[in-house]
């Protein structure tokens, strides 16, 4: 059920109409929210609503079993059984073909002719999403960080909770259970907030990312021999503005419908284009994930509190993590392994410089900056794309080929890419403005705004579905 369809908007309205109706009754709105949420995954694979229940019996069970533990060793052992679970789902479903792919293939090197054992089977829909989800409440728990949760239906809620479900934002159980359990409330400015969200997150995703897939970014990945060098650049920038408005429109909407249902999602994005350093472009770019990491894997290895080196190799693994995380193939572990050096190089030259957090650089440096860490994300983006480590050496060779023409490139794909990254770059303010705005309009405005935007989008919505592109992972 994607977003951008009329049967998800129907089915929102519904939930949230019943939602509301069954506001004074906490066991009831809890279970209303947790079946929709189960038939909203279950629209792509039935079966698969069994893994996620898995995870939910297991982990509330480990959470509420690591106080009683009677010794230290006894509460590792049950948070080693929540992980290995965990990992196990994911390791078995996401990564376990490209290992045994990679054994054969090592194995072939040394003259050993060996048929490795290969799944078929479909990867679970976000369960890279919820799989983390999962495991930072355990985590949390054998930290002392939260106590457990007491209701299984209010755990299960959390973790299917819909409007985040399979591709995010990365919702942590100390941020959203205390709101599943309060009773919520609703006002008018969390309405406006909520449509004005989501109207943002469809406008994101229909007209800008899926115009740029059709119109360019899937036919110049598909055969970048047809296309000239400049093509490709364009195509390059094309997709770079396409995986933000996807994936940024995608959070939107999440964000907007469970704001409909009283409930505050965090952001994941803080315009990442305008970043100055490969540092900053993490912090920014699906920060959910950046900040799992960094809290779960880069402090418990010793952060930037240890040696030079160690804390070289702590930054690596964290952005060679970030990498396999989106996906199990040569293409993201080389992503991730380069993103890892920038940022080790990164930090190495900051400490040279004698740079402090206070030090103010003039704006022809912070230019020079955004420009340099911009293109170094775009240049990326082509392992990030590619199908295969072939087919990114395509993309790149035509890319450096020297052929200049741009006869491929329409006025209206010049219109949107230039109007997307200018409003990308504009500062936060003049967004947060047009928000106020709308916020501000009477009802009746709104909805001929609303009214508005879904013609344009019913004007340059593609014939063809475009799924979002972090379903995938």
């Amino acid at each position: 059920m994607l977003f951008h369809s009329l049967d998800y908007i129907l089915f929102l309205v519904l939930v949230v109409v019943g939602f509301w109706t069954l506001v004074r009754h906490d066991r009831s709105r809890l279970a209303l929210l947790f079946l929709a949420s189960c038939r909203f995954y279950m629209v792509w694979h039935p079966a698969y609503i069994g893994l996620i229940l898995g995870s939910v019996l297991v982990d509330w069970t480990v959470g509420r079993r690591i106080p009683l533990a009677a010794t230290p060793g006894r509460r590792k052992a049950w948070l080693f059984a929540s992980i290995a679970w965990n990992l196990g789902v994911l390791g078995t479903f996401k990564y376990f073909n490209f290992f045994s792919s990679v054994v054969q293939d090592s194995l072939g090197l040394l003259g050993l002719s060996v048929s490795g054992p290969f799944l078929d089977v479909l990867l679970p829909v976000g369960v890279s999403f919820y799989t983390f989800q999962t495991m930072s409440y355990t985590i949390d728990v054998y930290r002392g960080r939260m106590k457990p949760e007491p209701s299984l239906l209010n755990y299960a809620t959390f973790l299917l909770f819909f409007p985040q479900l399979v591709a995010g934002p990365i919702v942590r159980a100390g941020d959203l259970l205390p709101q599943l359990r309060a009773r919520p409330g609703l006002n008018g400015a969390m309405v406006g907030e909520g449509v004005f969200l989501i109207l943002k997150g469809l406008v994101k995703k229909i007209v800008i990312a899926d115009f740029l897939a059709v119109n360019l970014v899937d036919r110049a990945f598909d055969n970048p021999a047809a296309f000239t060098s400049l093509e490709m650049l364009v195509a390059l920038y094309a997709y770079t503005m396409q995986i933000y408005c996807d994936f940024s429109g995608y959070t939107d909407v999440a964000r907007g419908s469970a704001m409909l249902l009283g409930f505050r999602l965090p952001d994941n994005f803080m315009r990442p284009y305008k970043a100055t350093s490969p540092a900053a472009f993490w912090r920014r770019w699906h920060m959910t994930l950046s900040s799992w990491l960094r809290d779960y894997v880069y402090f418990p290895l010793g952060g930037s509190k240890v040696g030079p080196l160690r804390t070289y190799w702590n930054l690596w693994l964290t952005l060679f993590l970030i990498g396999i995380w989106h996906g199990a193939g040569w293409t993201f572990v080389i992503y991730g392994t380069i993103h890892g050096l920038a940022m080790v190089a990164h930090r190495y030259f900051y400490k040279r410089s004698g740079r402090t957090a206070d030090t103010v650089d003039p704006r022809w440096l912070v230019v020079l900056k955004i420009f340099g860490t911009f293109h170094f994300v775009v240049l990326s983006r082509i392992l990030f794309r590619a199908d295969s480590l072939g087919s990114a050496w395509d993309v790149g060779a035509q890319l450096f080929q020297g052929s200049t023409s741009l006869a491929q490139v329409s006025w209206g794909l010049w219109l949107v890419l230039g109007v997307s990254y200018v409003f990308h770059w504009l500062p936060q303010s003049w967004g947060d403005g047009v928000r106020g705005v709308f916020l501000r309009l009477p009802a009746p405005a709104q909805g001929l705004v609303i009214a508005g935007a879904a013609a344009v989008m019913v004007k340059m919505a593609s014939t063809q579905v475009v799924p979002y592109i972090y379903f995938q992972f």
